[in-house]
């Protein structure tokens, strides 16, 4: 969604649902969510545990401590993202006429959490830089006057500036990451290890960043990429080596008389195409995940411009209860 369609014309509520809303089966979502992240867990647990195999063949005593780092690796790279990013709360945009008004005043509360969270952040982190400090400040003023306004716009510049440039740092940093450790360690299993853990830091570190986290929906998504690119990187060396070796033969020449120089070549290529393509799908799950935060917050943007008018709503509440009770009346009159 593009900021022209956020600043056309206020929308009716019937508007906003026709355009915004869908229908959608929350506990689907969530189990089938639920499902993609076990899998992933699955998939580290048993790269873990391949490694420590590996490792016990060497030396018993190493095999133990191997042990304790692949707990530690679990608990912390797996289970404490997962667990951080699912506690973190995201914007109710998906409504219709019963909860949109409620959703405005969580949305609004939401707004006054993420402010209260940047502010407490940069108190507390003196340096690190990720928001500045005088647009803070006007975060600070307006969360202290209760000026919802002030605190909409300024957020919008935060996200716009600071929280943009940092967000693309840290998706750069993670994804020069994984394509180095994946070009270096030669082993899928470990490719596959540390796609997934880098990735789900990455989104726990963006989400962190902005201080909400797209829909149940988006999030189903965004754990699909990266089961998909954990498999992908299981899988890919197998493929590029069989590539590479093909390459190398075509040199034909110097590399036909001197084979260790051929084979050079051929895991020189191999290394760095894998470390390429899995940071590019380490650099795709973190654009995947900042441009749904980014439809989010302007939809609850969109959502808050609408004016609810729930008087006729409660004026049909008040009429049926009426009704309610006079039949009421009327059968206990009969039944006596």
């Amino acid at each position: 969604m593009s900021k022209n369609e956020v600043q056309e014309k206020k929308l009716t509520l019937e508007e906003y649902e026709k355009k915004y809303s869908k229908r959608q089966n929350t506990k689907l979502i969530r189990s089938f969510s639920f499902i993609v992240i076990s899998a992933i867990g699955i998939v580290i647990f048993c790269a873990l545990l391949f490694v420590i195999l590996k490792v016990f063949d060497k030396n018993e005593i190493l095999g133990y401590i191997s042990c304790v780092i692949g707990a530690i690796i679990f608990i912390f790279l797996y289970v404490v993202p997962v667990v951080k990013i699912s506690k973190t709360k995201a914007f109710v945009t998906n409504v219709n006429a019963y909860n949109a008004k409620e959703a405005q005043k969580y949305n609004k509360a939401l707004r006054e959490e993420i402010a209260d969270g940047m502010i407490t952040f940069s108190q507390e982190t003196d340096g690190i830089g990720w928001y500045n400090s005088e647009v803070i400040g006007k975060l600070a003023i307006a969360r202290h006057t209760k000026n919802d306004l002030e605190l909409k716009k300024t957020l919008t510049e935060i996200y716009d500036k600071d929280v943009k440039n940092t967000a693309k740092s840290i998706i750069s940093n993670h994804a020069i990451q994984v394509g180095l450790v994946t070009a270096l360690s030669q082993s899928g299993v470990v490719d596959a290890l540390f796609v997934s853990v880098y990735e789900l830091n990455l989104i726990k570190q963006i989400v962190f960043l902005y201080g909400f986290r797209p829909s149940d929906a988006q999030m189903a998504k965004i754990y699909t990429t990266v089961f998909n690119n954990t498999l992908i990187a299981y899988g890919i060396q197998s493929g590029i080596d069989g590539l590479t070796t093909a390459a190398v033969k075509s040199i034909g020449g110097v590399v036909k008389s001197v084979p260790i120089l051929g084979e050079l070549i051929s895991t020189a290529i191999s290394s760095v195409t894998q470390g390429i393509i899995n940071a590019s799908l380490t650099v795709m799950v973190g654009y995947q995940t900042r441009k749904y935060l980014i439809k989010e917050y302007q939809l609850q943007d969109v959502l808050d411009e609408i004016e609810i008018n729930d008087e006729e709503q409660n004026a049909l509440i008040e009429e049926v209860k009426s009704e309610i009770i006079k039949d009421t009346k009327n059968l206990k009159k009969q039944a006596a």
